[in-house]
């Protein structure tokens, strides 16, 4: 079978979808439609990377993607496919429509239904057009789902829905760690990680003002403030205007391989994101051992129960999450490690890549083999 994957971004994301695509022994093409350039040994072996004349400025609008459609028609009539796996729903999704090419299925990201399908009319109509001429749908949580599906009737037989995981035993509490003493935290330090981009959806603001509040309750606080993004000068006279930067570690955009390391090193996990499918991080904290704060939406709510292995705050609220930040310090230790077991717990048994992932391609050949007996 021959399988092409459309999408606008060469993020570790991508790269984990194609890594098993690849070992499906099908055939396998990637295209980006913004063409950004890849890193050597990106692009998993046994994939096939194809190339347009131009690409697309990343963050462009539904009708500055079509632009390649002509191109990519072209493209299509070339290779000879039997499925197109496309997203996000409004840039990539939408092309793939456009193209007339079936079966199609289209992935959401999460934020592409949650918080980019009502910008405006344009991108409503784009997320109407790529799925209601979809006869596949992939998303990661039951929000992402219900909400596409008030888009356009998918049936749920056509849609697959697992979160995007990890690898089984990528994420353990056991392994090497940052040295928490050469970081400057004390043995009796209580340390919280933050991975997420310090970007507006994600309320990295909301997040520092909540850790300041904290802090001036409980001195033990520290924080690793792992990412970077569009908020950094913002974020960072945050920290120097409340005397923080002995307290909160900021070490950059670390690599994936690195990430366990870091997750080690921290005894909570804190994320303010305003929307979210199913976070992977949030899974790799679970995976870790780590009881959790994040805010109180639906997508969490199908991972977190209050009290039980995290806590959920209101989004936007930076007193709340103070609040929930000063009930994981003050956890005891059987309370915490009865917290750990059940992360851990809850992440093989529902968000093992290797076990879920099989689910789609079965959604592959369901829709190739209905498309044959159309022909026949």
């Amino acid at each position: 079978m021959r399988v092409l994957y459309l999408s606008d971004n060469i993020s570790d994301h991508n790269r984990r979808f194609l890594q098993a695509l690849a070992a499906s022994c099908h055939e396998v093409y990637f295209l980006d439609l913004t063409q950004q350039v890849l890193a050597e040994q990106w692009l998993p072996t046994g994939v096939q990377n194809l190339e347009l004349e131009h690409g697309i400025q990343p963050g462009a609008d539904p009708h500055q993607f079509a632009e390649v459609l002509p191109e990519f028609q072209s493209l299509l009539r070339q290779i000879r496919l039997d499925v197109l796996h496309a997203g996000p729903v409004q840039t990539c999704g939408y092309v793939g429509a456009l193209s007339g090419f079936h079966p199609l299925v289209v992935m959401s990201w999460g934020s592409d239904i949650l918080v980019d399908a009502e910008r405006d009319s344009e991108w409503r109509d784009a997320t109407r057009v790529a799925l209601s001429a979809a006869e596949g749908f992939f998303c990661d949580c039951d929000m992402v789902r219900v909400a596409a599906q008030r888009y356009a009737s998918i049936s749920n037989q056509r849609i697959v829905q697992f979160p995007w995981g990890m690898k089984r035993r990528s994420f353990t509490p056991h392994g090497q760690s940052e040295d928490r003493e050469k970081l400057g935290f004390g043995p009796d330090s209580f340390v919280l990680i933050s991975t997420r981009s310090w970007e507006p959806l994600y309320d990295t603001e909301v997040l520092l003002r909540a850790f300041h509040r904290a802090y001036q309750q409980n001195k033990r606080l520290r924080l690793l403030l792992l990412g970077d993004g569009s908020m950094a000068s913002r974020i960072r006279n945050l920290i120097i205007e409340h005397e923080l930067d002995r307290v909160v570690i900021f070490p950059g955009m670390i690599a994936r391989k690195d990430m366990p390391r870091w997750f080690r090193s921290a005894d909570a996990y804190l994320s303010c994101a305003k929307s979210d499918g199913t976070s992977v991080s949030l899974l790799e904290a679970m995976a870790t051992g780590l009881p959790v704060v994040v805010t109180d939406i639906p997508s969490n709510r199908e991972w977190i129960v209050e009290g039980k292995n995290g806590w959920l705050a209101r989004a936007g609220s930076f007193a709340n999450f103070s609040e929930k930040i000063l009930l994981a310090a003050n956890l005891s230790q059987r309370e915490a490690a009865e917290m750990s077991q059940r992360n851990q717990r809850i992440v093989a048994e529902r968000a093992d890549w290797d076990k879920n992932f099989p689910a789609l391609l079965r959604l592959y050949e369901c829709l190739v083999n209905s498309a044959m007996a159309m022909k026949a």
